[in-house]
């Protein structure tokens, strides 16, 4: 299992053991859904029938957007993402697609801007290919539309043409839309290969720069949605970011379509036993002296693996999950949420099934918070 495209999926980042930002538009739909539900990526209804979504863009706040408002390489953007869903047997355009189109037409400012931060199409694919997979049925242009996100990213790039004094959006505007969207597949995916958002929106501004078509002296970059945002996984720290990340690929191990207080042990472990240990959790875990051979042993003879992988789109967070980040988001006490608050949470409650995997491991609720030191 790939540790780092399992953290793709969760819109978190691991490079260079490095873990980036959660995708929280992804997650705070996981925590909306119930325990099991799945993903429904393909056969849904995402926007106007085919040939109005592929002329228009319509938002609740601007009404309807021109397709007439891009240039010439905007419109190949578009129509290279079109084909990337084709590919996929996806019958829509997300920002995933939109950010593959951008790299097939190597020409552009967009696709350099990618490409000198390490964002190749042949990575973006692999990506799409494992966050969603392909489509069981081949899918007919005529039946494409787009995603709200991506509509949302065409009406930004138009933005971004206006306040640039340009008179029709390019794919660089479109990158810059996608920058400013901020919350899609496309933007875990980018975070997943090394970079950042405003790394991307600085790059498309040098490039410009260096191209004789600086934007005007009153231009200012406008924030992502992300740097808007204020939610459930806003104050995790890298470190927590990385039990998620772990956990998910747990869970995905034991065939589990759903992410539990138990995954979330494992993550733990993990993080105290990879090829690099955590320092803090290693000590933890080594005071309280367990292993995670054991609490995976002992987690087995409770709930054994299913003999299957599950696949990223099945994921979803338990209630139970749900209700431990509730917790460490009302209850931790310093700035950042770290995976000590994580491991508190869990063993809130005594009778949880995480606090008596650990119990039976010796590690009672009571030893848990003397090795915290809570």
């Amino acid at each position: 299992m790939n540790v780092e495209l399992v953290a793709v999926a969760l819109g978190a980042g691991l490079v260079g053991g490095a873990i980036g930002g959660i995708a929280i538009g992804a997650v705070q739909a996981w925590m909306a859904r119930g325990k099991g539900t799945r993903v429904q990526w393909f056969g849904r209804h995402l926007g106007p029938p085919p040939t109005e979504a592929m002329r228009m863009s319509r938002s609740s706040t601007s009404g309807t957007v021109p397709f007439d408002r891009f240039n010439e390489s905007a419109k190949r953007v578009l129509a290279l993402a079109q084909n990337e869903a084709i590919l996929h047997n996806h019958n829509y355009i997300g920002t995933e697609h939109l950010l593959a189109g951008l790299l097939e037409d190597g020409d552009t400012l967009a696709a350099r801007a990618l490409q000198s931060l390490g964002i190749e199409r042949a990575k973006v694919r692999k990506a799409i290919d494992f966050i969603i997979g392909r489509g069981e049925q081949a899918t007919h242009a005529s039946e494409i539309t787009l995603s709200p996100r991506t509509k949302k990213v065409i009406e930004l790039a138009i933005d971004e043409a206006r306040r640039m004094g340009h008179a029709r959006a390019g794919a660089e505007h479109m990158l810059l839309g996608l920058v400013r969207e901020g919350e899609g597949i496309a933007s875990g995916i980018i975070e997943s290969l090394g970079a950042t958002m405003p790394m991307v929106r600085a790059k498309v501004l040098e490039l410009l720069a260096a191209s004789g078509t600086p934007p005007p002296a009153n231009y200012t970059a406008a924030p992502t949605r992300r740097e808007h945002f204020s939610g459930p996984l806003t104050r995790f720290s890298d470190r927590a970011k990385r039990v998620l990340a772990f956990a998910q690929d747990e869970a995905m191990r034991m065939g589990h379509a759903y992410i539990g207080p138990e995954h979330l042990l494992l993550g733990l472990g993990r993080l105290a036993e990879m090829a690099q240990p955590d320092a803090a959790m290693q000590r933890i875990f080594g005071t309280l002296g367990i292993t995670l051979e054991q609490v995976r042993a002992e987690l087995g003879k409770v709930i054994p693996p299913t003999g299957r992988e599950s696949h990223a789109t099945e994921i979803t967070l338990s209630p139970e999950t749900k209700e431990i980040i509730q917790v460490v988001n009302e209850s931790a006490a310093g700035d950042s949420i770290v995976p000590e608050d994580l491991l508190l949470a869990m063993v809130r409650d005594a009778q949880s099934f995480a606090a008596q995997i650990l119990a039976r491991l010796g590690a009672t609720p009571e030893r848990v918070r003397a090795a915290l030191g809570r």
